[in-house]
Order: structure tokens, then sequence, then C-alpha cells
């Protein structure tokens, strides 16, 4: 079955012989259902509390990715109110007002940016001033037998580990041949058109092939570039999430 799915995922890179680019709208929420109401357990602290109660006030957002056959940017939509961010001597606090932690998921105030014909992949985050660009390591995908219909094609699902025996499942259609997906979540071979991540569901709900963004693709180049492993030094971060 697995060589199956790798033949279909193949030709499918050849279906489609014209440059692919355009503007796709992703949609972030956060699944509520599974969450524990803030004060339900009474031996949570306070701090917990208040993610729990962040998790179920946070509000669906949209992130767009922009692309052509090797190169893209995402974006979350803007936001105003921002948390507040202070790099301190204990690590990074962050001052919950009015907080919307779907956005903050979707990526918050970060840009993603990959050019796929020179294996180059960057974050810029500019939270913690100056802004810094980050280089990314590749993806360690596994692609799996499941698959589904989405919007009408054809997806496959492949998994990357994370902390706590936790995975991440993204459902990628080779039907649309490009390596990209929202928030740096990409290098499958085709478009990611769903993505499970614990608590965090992305679902794509407007896919557009002639959106003139797509023709003038600008690299981010402000910032001092870094590896991860600098970043996480630099903003205190213990998980070193970008």
């Amino acid at each position: 079955m697995r060589n199956t799915i790798l033949i279909v995922v193949l030709l499918g890179s050849y279906g489609l012989s014209a440059q692919l680019k355009g503007k796709i709208t992703y949609r972030l929420e956060i699944i509520k259902d599974s969450i524990e109401q803030p004060f339900e357990n009474k031996e949570n602290t306070d701090a917990q509390n208040e993610v729990f109660a962040l998790m179920h006030e946070s509000q669906p957002v949209e992130g767009y990715l922009i692309f052509n056959d090797s190169i893209a940017i995402y974006n979350v939509e803007p936001k105003i109110d921002i948390p507040g961010w202070n790099n301190g001597s204990d690590g990074l606090i962050i001052t919950p007002s009015n907080v919307n932690l779907s956005w903050m998921m979707a990526g918050g105030s970060t840009t993603y940016y990959n050019d796929w014909s020179r294996d180059y992949s960057i974050t810029q985050n500019a939270i913690m001033a100056p802004a810094k660009r980050v280089i990314q390591k590749p993806k360690e995908w596994t692609i799996t037998e499941e698959s589904k219909v989405i919007d009408g094609y054809t997806c496959y699902a492949a998994t990357i580990d994370k902390r706590n025996d936790k995975k991440v499942k993204a459902w990628f259609t080779p039907e649309i041949p490009v390596k990209h997906g929202p928030r740096g979540f990409n290098g499958l071979p085709g478009l990611i058109m769903e993505i499970e991540d614990v608590i965090n569901l992305w679902t794509i709900v407007e896919m557009d092939f002639d959106n003139p963004e797509a023709d003038e693709i600008i690299e981010p180049i402000e910032g001092e570039l870094i590896t991860q492993e600098e970043y996480v030094k630099f903003s205190g971060n213990p998980f070193g999430d970008n």
C-alpha cells in the first residue's frame, strides 16, 4: 500500500504542466471540546487556569500563503492589539493583554518564507527588536497510508513527532504539486490542505490561483540571519518555536 501511495504522489506531481501560483487562505481555530474548563480542576494553578481561559476565549483567525512553484511566503492577518513581550533575566515573559491565542498559534507577527530552488527556509520575527531571521531545519515527515478527499482533492496523511508523544498530522494533495503549507509546515510532495496539531485545526477556506500577489513574492531581508539554536538562546524560549 505504501508503494502505491508513493506512485500516486509521483504521478500527481506531473499532473499540472503550467506554473502553479496563487494565494491560499487558511483558517486556524482551537478545538475547544476536548479542552478542560478553567477552574474545573481544583489542583490547577492560577497560571494553568489562565491558559485554559485563553484557549476557550480564542477566536478563529486567517493566515495567507502566497506562492509559486518554488517560493512561498506566509503571514497571519494583521492584529493591532498584540501581547506585550519582555525578554528578561528569567526568560521570555508574555503579558496576556486581550490575547487571542489562535492568532499567536497561527503565527502571530512572524513571517514564514521558503525557496525550494535553493533549499532555503526562514522565519522573520520582529516581536523582540531588533528583528531576526531564523534559519529553519527541514521537516521530517512520515507519509502514512491514510487518505481522504478534501474539497475534491485526494489527500494523504503525513505526520511529525512532537513533544510528549504528540503528533502533527498534515493532509496534502499531490494534485497540487507544490511543497508549501501554513506556518512553516512544508516539504511534502503536495500542497498541505489541512493540519491537525493537537488542539489546533488548520483548514483551507479559499484557493485563488489567479491572485496577482503571487507574481512578485519579496524575500524578507531585514534582521540578522541566525540559527534556531541561536534564536532560542536569544529569546529565552525553551521550546524553540518560531
